[in-house]
């Protein structure tokens, strides 16, 4: 086979050997060289190219490229390169190689084909280059600069641009706006349809974002669900709000999942709410909140009178953690009755906040703030505490044998230790499991696993009846629910109201009847406020209702005197 260098010193006949001799050496010192045959073999290399891949040439000659593939590159990239050198043509590029002890290393590479008279390569000259350096700084240049997931900006580039805007406008006396975006509900996300889910819907929001970045670099992630906009244009904010929300009007696909998601926005503009980057990143952050109280897509421009929400939230946090820690929750009961024996068989315990400064606190409002601050767990477990208790004292009481349902975050589910827990808070309240009922959130079982299933048969197995809440207002799935151990389904209250509505409403509720007790599941029917809803239910064979007919839900006092009725004391 022919040296390249054995090329240079026939081509060249002018050159002395000498100078020959010096020409290698500048190449031995400056290129990487290696020549392989018309299979790709390994006939030939010098030195450099041994000690940036730390193989010997007796470990090299005779072998295939392969025995350097990093893995970096993908299959398709080798046979692009094999298609352009097989067909005569010169192929450049980068390539990553592993040397012999594992360590990366880049080269820009060139690779030559040698024609033979017909025109087919018998051999090619590898002539590379040492980059590795030049493209480590280009890796840690990008990690310093841009999201590893979206491809982004990320907070540290919006940093700098920020100031750099700032300098800009205070030169020019212009304005700018800053949009602080967030994502409605991607936790739920999270929670329900796995991280990886997550990770793409990320990726596809800011694909939707590009379709209407007019500058090319104008959207940032700051972390998680959080990106910022910047608008030159301060006369378009609100034109650019609403663009930026109607992306959200056509749903997300992701395999067999189909959902629709919202934003929230919180703007400032340079300078009259702020005239550096932390002001204007926190007025901003309080007109989200502002902006996060409406439902759906809301946009919201701070004002001075927002001033002091972001205060607010940490006092509620510091609030609730001390409600709970003071045990000063209240927990309210509503009556479960079995439709066929007008009887109580048992009641929802539903928790309730009374703070003697900001008032009742729906716990449409503070439920969710919990999960968000990290005390859901802890207002789960002393739930469940504060109604074993309860429900032992009635017990002992009345010498009566109702089962309390207590509703589960679906966080719960995913602590490791949470059925260790559960099993704990039996001890120490010394309740009969039999006399306890969890209800799971359709959210829980949207995040079905395996490890999920079976954490649901060990908290059955403690002898604690499960069943699903607010049945077919989230993303209910039958194939779902078949693989769920559940032992009933509540049917929730919009449906119970859909049923004096015409046939199909009734129809409904007949179908989810049906389901339940074919898939061997009890109903509960929620919100039953009328004789005609529980006829209709009654005629459908529903066993058991919650709702205003029989009670609203009441206090642990008032519960008793239920008790004490239904007993005739």
């Amino acid at each position: 086979m022919i040296n390249p260098l054995d090329i240079i010193k026939s081509n060249k006949p002018e050159l002395t050997y000498a100078e020959l001799k010096n020409i290698k050496a500048a190449l031995d010192e400056s290129v990487i060289l290696a020549v392989t045959d018309a299979q790709g073999n390994i006939t030939e290399v010098n030195e450099f190219f041994c000690n940036i891949s730390k193989y010997t040439r007796d470990e090299l000659i005779g072998q295939n490229h392969r025995i350097l593939n990093s893995g970096h590159h993908p299959k398709s990239f080798f046979n692009e390169i094999w298609k352009t050198i097989s067909s005569g043509i010169t192929w450049h590029g980068e390539i990553c190689n592993r040397a012999k002890d594992g360590s990366l290393y880049w080269v820009q590479t060139s690779i030559v084909p040698f024609l033979n008279d017909s025109g087919k390569p018998y051999q090619y000259v590898s002539i590379r280059t040492d980059i590795t350096n030049q493209k480590n700084v280009s890796v840690t240049n990008h990690c310093a600069n841009l999201d590893d997931l979206t491809g982004l900006p990320n907070r540290r580039n919006l940093s700098q641009r920020l100031k750099q805007l700032l300098e800009e406008n205070l030169a020019n006396n212009t304005k700018f706006a800053l949009f602080y975006i967030d994502v409605n509900r991607f936790r739920h996300v999270n929670n329900s349809l796995g991280y990886n889910v997550g990770d793409l819907f990320l990726v596809e929001v800011v694909k939707r974002f590009k379709e209407i970045d007019e500058q090319g670099n104008s959207f940032f992630r700051l972390n998680g669900d959080e990106f910022v906009f910047l608008c030159n244009d301060v006369s378009k904010v609100n034109k650019m709000a609403k663009k930026i929300m109607g992306l959200f009007k056509k749903p997300f696909h992701f395999a067999e999942y189909e959902f629709f998601s919202s934003i929230s926005i919180g703007i400032s503009i340079y300078p009259e709410h702020g005239k550096d980057v932390d002001e204007l990143l926190v007025s901003a952050d309080i007109a989200l909140d502002s902006a996060k109280k409406g439902k759906g897509n809301q946009f919201e421009i701070y004002q001075y009178k927002m001033k002091g929400l972001n205060d607010k939230g940490l006092m509620m946090e510091s609030k609730l953690y001390n409600a709970i820690k003071e045990s000063t929750l209240e927990l309210y009961y509503q009556p479960k009755m079995d439709i066929r024996s007008n009887k109580m068989v048992g009641m929802e315990a539903l928790l309730r906040w009374n703070d003697p400064e900001l008032g009742f606190i729906p716990p449409d409002q503070f439920i969710p703030f919990a999960e968000d601050c990290g005390l859901i767990c802890d207002i789960g477990e002393w739930v469940l505490r504060k109604a074993s208790t309860q429900i032992n004292e009635w017990k002992n009481t009345y010498n009566i044998d109702l089962k309390v349902a207590i509703n589960i975050s679906p966080l719960h589910f995913q602590e490791d230790n949470f059925t260790e827990r559960l099993k704990m808070i039996i001890n120490e309240t010394e309740i009969d499991p039999s006399n306890l009922e969890i209800e799971l959130t359709e959210m829980t079982m949207m995040n079905y696993t395996k490890g999920l299933i079976d954490k649901i048969k060990k908290i059955k197995e403690i002898g604690i009846t499960i069943s699903v809440d607010d049945f077919g207002t989230g993303y209910s799935s039958l194939g779902y629910l078949k693989e769920f151990p559940v032992d009933a389904l509540k049917i929730d209250r919009s449906f119970i109201v859909n049923m004096q509505e015409g046939e199909s409403g009734v129809a409904m509720v007949a179908a989810i009847i049906s389901l339940a007790h074919a898939l061997k599941m009890a109903v509960v029917a929620e919100g039953v406020e009328n004789l005609e809803e529980l006829e209709i239910l009654r005629h459908h064979n529903c066993e058991f209702v919650q709702g205003y007919f029989y009670s609203k839900p009441v206090t642990v006092e008032g519960f008793a005197k239920l008790i004490e009725t239904s007993l005739n004391i």
